[in-house]
């Protein structure tokens, strides 16, 4: 099994949501919590650190509650910047953002995204795609709730580092035979020869996929990929010619949460081979399942290993993941290794 750290553990209610960003000794981490997801006081959290040496955790979204999926970006200019959701619901969230010029030590106070326009503006769960062009691409997505739930995923664009946005159309999906609600959180990356591709979250028991070629502005509609997908969120990497993804291998809607696991492809998501097991099913999953709502899931977090974020740390890969929702676990990766 992998080592891991713990970036916090047995906070008091319920940790999810984590994101990270190197830095050139340490990482920034950041995460929500709350009595549970949607709860009332549950706000953003941010600690600085490395292995097991970590900052006391600060509250960085201020008043605003509740809070939601933080996503952490390095600005060419050195500024850090932390997007996530304000909202009652999962429906009407608004995206915030607080910057800091000293590497996460202090931080702005927090002020919306544009317009405050609702519907998931900007990264809803990943780090945004830097481009061989400087264009950012965040994957993003919009959620309705109610009798025939429908969930669509698109791609917001940023030519001037984050700091402004323009939005794609929908990546087509046929919803009149798509399992379940559809797909949101879509991972990104750039193929060697310049093209984009993505995989999404789904209702349907697998990733669904789609391309671009022309820097991110169209893309083909949405198709089923041969990933299976317990309907939670997934992460995407490169280093060099390899491509990773976290992610739990296992097929359903609300399906199973663990055991979670990096794979790789050395043919552009094509096909992907379990590589490194981060975390196994604890074989006993007393108390496991989740009770989606637009309020938010409900959960024990009980055998939950989850909603990885995975990134290049120099020549190594760092992924932070919930554990249990009773903490924020760091786990980093040598690719030299090819142990599983």
């Amino acid at each position: 099994m992998t080592a891991r750290h713990f970036v916090v553990q047995d906070v008091p209610g319920q940790c999810h949501g984590s994101t990270i960003c190197p830095l050139d000794d340490s990482f920034v981490v950041a995460w929500f919590a709350g009595d549970h997801e949607g709860a009332a006081n549950s706000r953003i959290w941010l600690s600085v650190g490395a292995d097991d040496t970590w900052t006391a955790p600060v509250a960085v979204s201020g008043d605003l509650a509740p809070c939601w999926n933080p996503v952490l970006h390095l600005r060419t200019s050195g500024e850090l910047v932390c997007w996530f959701k304000v909202g009652t619901t999962i429906s009407t969230w608004v995206t915030y953002q607080v910057t800091s010029a000293d590497e996460g030590r202090t931080w702005s106070a927090p002020r919306p995204l544009g317009n405050a326009e609702p519907g998931g503006r900007g990264p809803v769960r990943t780090p945004p795609l830097r481009l061989r062009s400087g264009r950012l691409l965040a994957g993003a997505s919009t959620e309705t709730w109610g009798e025939r739930p429908r969930w669509d995923c698109f791609v917001d664009l940023s030519d001037d580092d984050g700091r402004t946005w323009r939005r794609t159309p929908d990546i087509a999906l046929d919803h009149d035979t798509f399992p379940g609600a559809g797909a949101i959180q879509p991972a990104l990356w750039q193929t060697p020869a310049g093209d984009l591709r993505l995989l999404a979250r789904s209702t349907a028991g697998r990733l669904v996929a789609a391309s671009s070629v022309d820097d991110g502005e169209t893309w083909t509609p949405g198709v089923l990929s041969s990933v299976p997908n317990n309907n939670s969120g997934i992460a995407v990497a490169r280093l060099g010619t390899t491509l990773y993804l976290a992610h739990n291998p296992t097929t359903g809607d609300w399906a199973s949460r663990a055991p979670l696991v990096v794979s790789a492809s050395t043919d552009e998501g094509e096909n992907f081979t379990p590589w490194r097991t981060l975390e196994q099913s604890l074989g006993d999953p007393t108390g496991e399942g989740y009770r989606p709502a637009d309020s938010g899931v409900r959960t024990t977090g009980a055998n939950e290993f989850s909603y990885p974020c995975l990134v290049p740390a120099g020549d190594r890969l760092a992924v932070t993941y919930t554990w249990q929702r009773r903490g924020i676990a760091l786990a980093l990766l040598d690719p030299s290794e090819h142990t599983s």
